[in-house]
């Protein structure tokens, strides 16, 4: 004899209510690694307070919040995090011509393809699940 629904659809994982938001979601990790990319460069040389500090210090902590919030579904969260990853995208080049030193240029590089990655999945259209 089959058991009764609630306790059969009680079981399956996918039934479960929060299933789909229990799992991390890939944009919230990767600007989870931006916080902490800011957090590294308000620690590095040169130590004199100045714009850069300002930037890194005020887009952090905007990052670390939208990060705590839900997922950026179509609504005004995903619009200003694209509005601030192009900002940072721009000024990487400004700062790239700007600093010579290598390692600070060998940074800038993974930052701007994780960037381009993040806004990505931002913008990507929702997968379409066929009904059974």
């Amino acid at each position: 004899m089959p058991e009764p629904a609630s306790v059969t659809a009680a079981s399956r994982p996918s039934a479960r209510p929060g299933a789909a938001r229990s799992r991390p979601d890939p944009a919230t990790i990767l600007l989870w690694v931006l916080v902490v990319e800011h957090l590294y460069a308000l620690v590095t040389p040169p130590y004199q307070l100045g714009v850069e500090h300002a930037f890194h210090l005020s887009f952090g902590v905007a990052y670390a919040w939208l990060a705590l919030g839900s997922r950026f579904g179509r609504g005004w969260r995903r619009v200003l995090l694209t509005v601030l990853l192009g900002i940072q995208f721009i000024g990487r080049f400004f700062v790239f011509a700007l600093i010579t030193e290598p390692w600070i240029r060998a940074s800038l590089v993974p930052g701007a393809l994780l960037t381009i990655v993040l806004v990505a999945l931002l913008w990507r259209r929702p997968k379409v699940v066929a009904a059974p």
